[in-house]
């Protein structure tokens, strides 16, 4: 029985709806992620119902939709990897933007057949007793299950690059790039540099010369800001977004923006403890 607010003609397999079954589930996961390429997302139905009965007679299909607000950029993606077995599940690999700004994405499953009136049998398809008997329209194009909308976010780490540069005596320098979007760029003295690139990612001493430089870069960032020009720096809203989420002031709070916090919250400082807690 739909209880909520949306209200559909037709069942719709949705979290905290009752249009189905409590062993009828629609989810979707992330299975991997390469930032500047794409996310494999898995889709998994379970139950047999109405809408593993349309999927297997080629009415409904697997989407990703994926969004980027700044641009207008809207993408439907319906290939899908098939995987045998129960749950019925497929694998969707969606390409990535360009860009460390916040990618959107909704997941659901369209009816694609042609429109048509079916009569409801709740016992054979899965549903709710409410829908028993109960006649619908089901037009091609119709969402018949859906996720809702996730968000493929940035980190700051993501949005720094560092590179050697023989002109740096001491340490690093760190710029603001405003190309593509603005990034952080960190000048650094080429012993250090070569240092940074073989040490492992887990490193403690690495990982806070990284955190220092975001620290720095923030400083920048901050500066930007206050000098009025910061329009091309688009990439940094989604980061601006989380530290809102989470309670931290950002760029634009005058006087309470803490720059060494924010770095800190993106890659915290780590003390490794060693045996005999040495």
């Amino acid at each position: 029985m739909n209880t909520l607010t949306n209200s559909y003609s037709f069942p719709v397999l949705e979290a905290d709806r009752y249009d189905y079954n409590e062993d009828c589930l629609y989810e979707v996961s992330q299975l991997d992620v390469e930032r500047s390429n794409y996310i494999v997302l898995e889709h998994k139905i379970s139950g047999n119902n109405l809408i593993t009965q349309l999927i297997e007679s080629g009415e409904a299909k697997f989407i990703t939709t994926v969004v980027l607000k700044s641009s207008m950029y809207r993408e439907t993606i319906d290939e899908a990897e098939k995987i045998n077995g129960n749950p019925l599940h497929v694998k969707q690999k969606i390409p990535l933007q360009t860009t460390f700004e916040t990618q959107s994405f909704f997941c659901g499953i369209v009816y694609i057949g042609e429109d048509r009136e079916i009569t409801l049998e709740s016992q054979k398809m899965g549903l709710d007793g409410f829908w028993d008997g109960v006649s619908i329209q089901l037009l091609k194009g119709s969402i018949i299950a859906r996720d809702g909308w996730r968000e493929l976010e940035s980190t700051a780490s993501d949005l720094l690059t560092i590179q050697k540069n023989e002109n740096v005596k001491y340490s690093f320098d760190v710029s603001l790039d405003s190309d593509e979007g603005g990034k952080f760029i960190a000048n650094m003295e080429p012993t250090l540099f070569e240092s940074m690139q073989r040490a492992s990612n887990r490193d403690a001493h690495r990982r806070s010369i990284i955190t220092h430089i975001l620290c720095v870069g923030f400083m920048e960032l901050e500066k930007q800001y206050r000098s009025g020009d910061f329009d091309s720096y688009t990439n940094f809203k989604g980061i601006e977004f989380q530290l809102e989420q989470v309670g931290l002031k950002t760029w634009k709070d005058k006087d309470e923006f803490d720059p060494n916090k924010v770095a800190c919250y993106f890659l915290p400082h780590i003390l490794p403890v060693g045996e005999d807690n040495e």
